[in-house]
């Protein structure tokens, strides 16, 4: 486990929980069920390999989001250590929770507790496959890379000489240039007939070079990756 804790979603703002909710599951993901201590603001979905953490009040933007126990200890070691907090709740009487930054300006929120459960049942992939890689836009790489990496992430250099892979338990995240893709987008290699899937399904994608796009509701780009010829 990283200092960070366990990775526990992707969390993202969707002000139409409805309309994202019901995207995911057209795509073929599985809704998770969530403990009462979020509102009911909240869902979460899964493929299998992530979880979507849809947040209809709480957050503003994208966020990777830990859970680490024991965290007003946590949160005061941070500090400590000169790392500046966008935010903190911690109290007896509420759910802890604190926020800070990557070098890149990602939002990062450590919780105390999961806010879903997860069964035993293994969850079927959804039409475009399950996440390979969460890749992340990145001005300034090696602040970013040295950053997850002294929170125990493992950093090896990709294919691409460009890019840099971070792995931790549950999470593969790839840092490429900001140039090539601004912000968080999650990666899928699928296969079969899926295209004629999605089109009996009513969910439109569009060209990304060789690849294909999708945007769900609240604005999340997933990219279906095609293998080389």
């Amino acid at each position: 486990m990283s200092t960070l804790g366990q990775f526990l979603e992707f969390s993202v703002p969707a002000q139409d929980l409805g309309s994202s909710l019901d995207y995911y599951l057209r795509l073929g993901f599985s809704e998770v069920r969530v403990n009462d201590i979020r509102p009911r603001s909240y869902a979460a979905v899964t493929d299998g390999q992530i979880v979507i953490g849809l947040h209809a009040l709480g957050i503003d933007e994208p966020a990777l989001t830990f859970v680490r126990p024991d965290l007003a200890r946590h949160a005061r070691a941070l500090v400590d250590a000169g790392t500046e907090l966008v935010f903190q709740r911690l109290d007896d009487d509420q759910f802890n929770e604190v926020g800070l930054r990557t070098p890149d300006g990602l939002l990062v929120i450590l919780v105390e507790a999961p806010t879903f459960s997860m069964t035993d049942d293994e969850q079927g992939a959804p039409l475009i496959g399950r996440c390979t890689e969460m890749t992340l836009g990145s001005a300034v790489m090696d602040e970013t890379r040295n950053f997850f990496e002294l929170a125990g992430f493992l950093g090896t250099e990709s294919e691409d000489e460009e890019s840099v892979l971070l792995a931790a338990p549950g999470l593969s995240l790839a840092l490429r240039p900001e140039a090539r893709t601004a912000g968080v987008t999650l990666r899928f290699e699928p296969s079969g007939d899926w295209r004629a899937l999605l089109d009996t399904r009513g969910i439109s994608r569009r060209p990304a070079g060789r690849d294909n796009l999708l945007v769900a509701p609240e604005g999340t780009r997933l990219v279906l990756v095609q293998p080389p010829p």
